[in-house]
């Protein structure tokens, strides 16, 4: 448990410091470049992970090409969502930076509630389950 919990407390140190330096940097020195601090970033984990890798401390499974082109689906997307970030960073205030990250999720769960809900209802209309009695 406690490894669990070491690991949550690493990953928000992690993600407010980088935060804070990203916010930093984009208003401190006019950096308007997210993509290239992307890219850095991205390396330098890569790097660290690697590294984390030969020490013994984490297992890190070994690169194919087979699993590259696996994951390029994925590493799209979190690219991009990473991009954006970022993108958004630079035009919001860190609390408003905050609150939009954390209630993304809740908003995407809303949203795919109300089309689950949408498409019952359209399909109940057209198997006749619902305005057979108006006629």
């Amino acid at each position: 448990m406690f490894r669990e919990l070491g690991s949550a407390v690493l990953y928000g140190l992690v993600s407010s410091s980088m935060t804070f330096a990203n916010k930093a940097l984009s208003q401190t020195y006019n950096y308007n470049f997210p993509l290239f601090l992307l890219v850095i970033q991205m390396s330098l984990m890569q790097f660290a992970l690697l590294g984390l890798n030969m020490v013994g401390i984490s297992r890190y499974p070994t690169f194919t090409f087979r699993g590259l082109i696996l994951h390029i689906p994925v590493s799209f997307l979190y690219c991009s969502n990473a991009a954006l970030a970022l993108a958004s960073l630079q035009a919001t205030s860190i609390p408003t930076y905050g609150l939009l990250k954390r209630a993304a999720p809740l908003f995407i769960i809303v949203i795919t509630a109300t089309a689950k809900w949408i498409s019952r209802t359209q399909q109940a209309i057209r198997t006749g389950r619902i305005g057979a009695g108006a006629e």
